[in-house]
């Protein structure tokens, strides 16, 4: 239940003291045509007084001690976005750092896979507060770890404008507030109708957006009531529709100017080899000639014209060809980096027989070109608004919102395992030959790899409801009141395929002479009771080359399964805002208010995933938790000076928060501003404050969730002798209790991972604090009209909450001074050296929520306007640019410091510009977006690599990035027509490497980051009909 009879108590002494609502952002302001104002000189009128996102007093002008950026309805128009994530995730604020949106198929998301954040400064999601006619909107999603809101339940057509706070907030808002706030206020005040059309399509195929809206609204004598209906959809962009994504290249040079690429070519096609380390092959794994042990092991990959005796050092058999060779004990195939005695020619020939089968052997499959780039996805949205005056000073007052979002993400995915080639669907891997000495090998154990389909998809629903009362009072003039009540749940089913572990278990695992001639141990089943008849065909070339599993050991090792997230959201809150007394300088402002609030989640993975039966996938198991948060809070508004020389107005802001909560604890905040007005044309505002965010439901309740997040080539032991790090040497040397020495190069499966563990925090966790700076200088001269606003912002979290990522936890351990007793040398596992396949190798790794961090963000917000009325029509001009001047996070205390920007993803600067001419019914349209320059280089020792013998470079940088939309406008009657094109010029970022020791994360060779369009150019077209 929501309430129970102590908090019944709190909240009636509370409602005594104050009565009404966050923000009355939701009154609808009268905005111009200008496609956008700057951070603060707005010209806005509501019923003469109006509140602006960052404060809760109503004022007679537009003007803040905070920085506030507005982006309007018309310019997001004039771009042709309809996408709301879109929109703001492209805003400068936010554009300084990677944002989550359809981009990250196969990627565990915060808030579940198809999920839209928005992260201010990069500071997270999860610390950027996104308000909804200035109340919490309330978290959508699936799977255990909903939390932010995501942007997929408010489509753009139901925007009027968006206030973008870029200043913690705490104070007025509450917990999470502490990049910024979001304010997304609605048209919900309508009279009339209105259709609108939309279409948007790439040159290219893949990628299609469509949108389509209907509003109308009735006003009448003492009310209005107006409603919406929008849908929304985005087709997929698939790996195959674009040429950079389809085949990545190692992308290498063997210059320093990058120049002259040295990747290996394929001599199947003649271009450069595709290299997505994804393909089909089988890895036998050979006895040496007493018997006693391994002699080494061959890769092999489907070939219809292999050999026997085939290849460039005859080691092809018939229908296979060879990929590589592990160990040296079976000399005549292996293909070690230096030349092996048996071999006449040179090391630079020998090199060359090294890329020769490089370039033959399987590196990647057509099969990837239908996974998707960009999700598809679609949206169908239902809204009502209406109002009624009970009487001339009061008013009821109700929102009501339904959004179904369904998405859906196509991937693939390698399973490989272990079989002793006794099997009896094994017939021909028994016996291999060497060809320099002609001894015949017995083959002990098959692995075949093989590539699956992985696919994903949610139906997520959401409800939002709003309902209150607000007025004056009438025994107190300029005392404005509200009290509302809101709630919002989502409610999500998620579903995909995967591998039952246990029947792959029972399939490979063969230890006796019963389990050899049937092919299955059924001892291993717990979901079945046996399996094919004769075994899993694991070793044709049919079902190692193309994945075509028969239908009897498809329906056996695969499987769908479904789960379901509901997250309930719902809080009462109460505002009473208006004039205390006046002062020489004018009135003094105040508001006082209370917010009681109840969150809850429930998270049921299905069967399978809460049991562990999934092979090779990230699983979980339920995640059920909830919290209730109480909060009084009060704000004024205190004119200090007025109509002095230098001090025109001087007016200062302080407003505090005390929030408890039953997680946790309690917790206070602050924040002091000031608004200087030298005259008329200059002004100075800043203001300096304290925020906090309580630890979110998941990072406290979360069921423990596994997944395959660090690869043994990260390992910082193997191969120690070569480190340049002394601590790590000496430690990786002795060995942790129960491991003991690990040798100085032990083989691992480049393509193996390890088992990390994440888990929720509760009884552990502590809120986050952070204090936030900003200084801004406002110039709004009277001599033309142009206005520009210089903000210098400093956010610094302290015990921030997240996890210390598997690579963080590892070499904090193998470089602590007081290893092996260091705590994190006993959150992860090693293989002993008497396991068969992974011997020394990383096994699993704890890595749940904690307060770690420490994180510190400052930077510049540049913001211009520019308008003139011609005699050929009028002319604006608009700019915005966000610097960052340092960002850096330390891990722990005493970790080094570790720098965040000039990385890709994280570029220095952003800028947006875009030009508007107004010529009676016409109106054109330019914009122009630019990302800075970025380097991954600072990231790694040098920038070179041994590449086949050879020093090769990486390309590991992005240079200076910039699109081009343009659109042109025309006004008839009651229709509007609209044509553009965005990304004019069909700018792709450069292609970076994709090779194992400069890999840049991507798709394919394009860097995977939100500040880059990977759709290219395309048109799209608009068509309004208003009545």
């Amino acid at each position: 239940m929501f309430f129970n009879r102590g908090r019944l108590l709190t909240t009636t002494v509370i409602a005594g003291l104050a009565l009404t609502a966050p923000a009355f952002a939701q009154s609808e302001p009268e905005t111009t045509d200008n496609d956008e104002a700057t951070s603060e000189e707005a010209s806005v009128a509501v019923q003469d007084r109006v509140v602006v996102t960052g404060s809760r007093i109503r004022r007679s002008e537009f003007t803040s001690t905070q920085p506030v950026q507005i982006i309007t309805s018309e310019e997001v128009t004039l771009e042709g976005l309809v996408d709301t994530s879109e929109i703001l995730q492209g805003s400068t604020v936010a554009n300084t750092a990677g944002q989550i949106n359809n981009y990250f198929t196969g990627s565990v998301l915060t808030g579940g896979p198809g999920v839209n954040t928005l992260s201010l400064r990069g500071l997270g999601a999860e610390r950027t507060l996104v308000l909804l006619n200035g109340r919490r909107a309330g978290p959508a999603g699936a799977r255990g770890q909903v939390g932010p809101t995501d942007l997929n339940v408010i489509p753009s057509s139901l925007i009027e404008r968006v206030e973008i706070l870029t200043d913690g907030a705490s104070s007025v808002y509450g917990s999470d507030a502490v990049a910024g706030v979001v304010n997304i206020i609605t048209r919900e005040n309508l009279e009339g109708g209105q259709f609108s059309a939309y279409a948007n399509q790439p040159f290219e195929s893949g990628g299609e957006e469509y949108n389509v809206s209907l509003s109308h609204g009735w006003r009448f004598n003492r009310g209005y009531v107006s409603a919406s209906v929008d849908y929304y959809e985005r087709r997929p962009l698939l790996f195959g529709d674009r040429d950079a994504f389809a085949c990545p290249n190692d992308v290498v040079f063997s210059d320093e100017g990058r120049t002259n690429r040295a990747d290996v070519i394929d001599p199947d096609t003649g271009l450069f080899k595709c290299t997505s380390y994804g393909a089909e092959m089988v890895s036998l794994y050979i006895a040496n000639q007493a018997g006693t042990g391994y002699a080494g092991a061959i890769d092999f990959s489907p070939d219809a014209g292999a050999i026997a005796g085939g290849g460039p050092i005859g080691c092809d058999i018939d229908g296979w060809r060879q990929n590589r060779t592990f160990f040296t004990g079976f000399a005549g195939c292996a293909l070690p980096g230096a030349a092996p005695a048996w071999f006449t020619g040179s090391q630079s020939e020998w090199n060359d027989v090294l890329r020769t089968y490089f370039g033959r052997s399987a590196r990647h499959s057509d099969r990837y070109d239908s996974r998707t780039a960009v999700s598809p996805v679609t949206r169908t949205t239902v809204n009502l608004f209406a109002g009624y005056d009970l009487t001339p000073n009061t008013e009821v007052f109700g929102e009501f919102m339904f959004n179904r979002r369904e998405s859906s993400q196509n991937s693939w995915r390698q399973w490989w395992g272990v079989i002793d080639s006794r099997h009896p669907r094994n017939t021909q891997f028994t016996t291999v030959t060497d060809p320099q000495t002609g001894l015949v090998y017995d083959v002990w154990d098959v692995e075949p790899t093989l590539l699956l389909n992985s696919r994903a998809e949610q139906t997520v629903d959401y409800v939002r409801f709003v309902g209150g009362f607000r007025g004056q009072l009438d025994f107190a003039r300029g005392w404005d009141w509200e009290l509302v009540y809101q709630m919002s749940r989502s409610e999500a089913e998620y579903g995909g395929n995967f591998i039952y572990a246990d029947r792959i278990a029972a399939a490979t695992e063969l230890f006796t002479g019963a389990h050899f001639a049937s092919g299955c141990n059924t001892a291993l089943l717990t979901t079945a009771t046996a399996c094919p008849a004769g075994g899993v065909d694991f070793f044709s070339p049919a079902v190692v080359g193309n994945g075509q599993l028969r239908a009897e050991d498809e329906a056996f090792l695969l499987g769908y399964e479904t789960g379901n997230t509901v997250y309930e959201h719902q809080y009462i809150e109460g505002l009473l805002a208006g004039e205390l007394f006046d002062l020489p300088a004018g009135p003094v402002g105040a508001a006082f208010g209370f917010q009681i609030r109840y969150e809850s989640i429930n998270d049921q993975p299905g069967e399978q995933e809460r049991s562990g039966n999934y092979w090779g996938s990230s699983s979980a198991v339920q995640t059920v938790g909830s919290d209730t948060i109480q909060e009084v809070f009060a704000e004024f508004e205190i004119p200090a000076i007025r109509g002095v020389f230098l001090i025109e107005e001087l007016t200062f802001n302080v407003s505090g928060r005390y929030s408890d909560y039953d997680s946790y604890g309690s917790n206070g905040t602050y924040k002091i501003g000031a608004n200087w007005a030298l005259n008329s044309a200059f002004r100075v505002r800043s203001s300096f404050g304290t925020s906090f965010r309580a630890p979110a439901l998941y990072e406290l309740y979360l069921g423990d969730q596994t997944n395959f997040g660090f690869g043994q080539a990260s390992d910082p032991c193997r191969n120690w002798g070569l480190s340049t790090n002394p601590i790590i040497q000496q430690n990786c040397a002795i060995g942790r209790p129960g491991e003991g020495p690990l040798p100085d190069a032990f083989p691992v499966q480049p393509t193996s991972s390890a088992t990390v563990t994440v888990g929720g925090g509760l009884g552990v966790l502590e809120a986050e604090t952070a204090e936030t700076f900003s200084l801004g200088l406002i110039w709004t001269p009277s001599f033309i009209d142009f206005s520009a606003a210089l903000d210098y912002y400093q956010v610094e979290i302290e015990n921030q909450v997240g996890r210390f990522s598997p690579q963080g936890i590892v070499n904090a351990c193998y470089t602590s001074e007081n290893f092996p007793n260091d705590a994190f040398c006993s959150l992860f596992t090693r293989a002993p050296a008497s396991h068969p396949t992974r011997a020394y190798e990383i096994l699993t790794i704890n890595d749940s929520y904690v307060n770690i961090a420490n994180q510190t963000s400052e930077g510049l917000d540049l913001t211009m306007r520019y308008g003139h009325e011609f005699s050929f029509g009028d002319l604006t001009l608009n700019g915005r640019m966000s610097y960052i001047l340092n960002w850096e996070e330390q891990l722990f205390p005493g970790a080094a410091v570790t720098q965040l920007h000039d990385r890709i993803g994280n570029p220095r600067w952003v800028a947006r510009l875009n030009a508007r001419l107004d010529r009676n019914d016409w109106t054109f349209f330019w914009s122009t977006d630019i990302v800075a320059p970025v380097d991954n280089n600072h990231l790694y020792a040098t920038d070179t690599g041994t590449y086949f013998g050879e020093t090769v470079y990486f390309q590991r940088e992005v240079d200076l990035y910039m699109t081009h939309s343009a659109s042109v406008r025309y006004a008839m009657d009651q229709w509007t027509l609209q044509a553009g094109l965005q990304n004019i010029f069909d700018e792709y970022p450069n292609i970076t490497s994709a090779s194992g020791g400069g890999r840049v994360t991507g798709w394919g060779n394009v860097p995977r980051t939100s500040q880059y369009d990977i759709l290219g150019r395309r048109a799209f077209v608009n068509i309004v009909r208003s009545w």
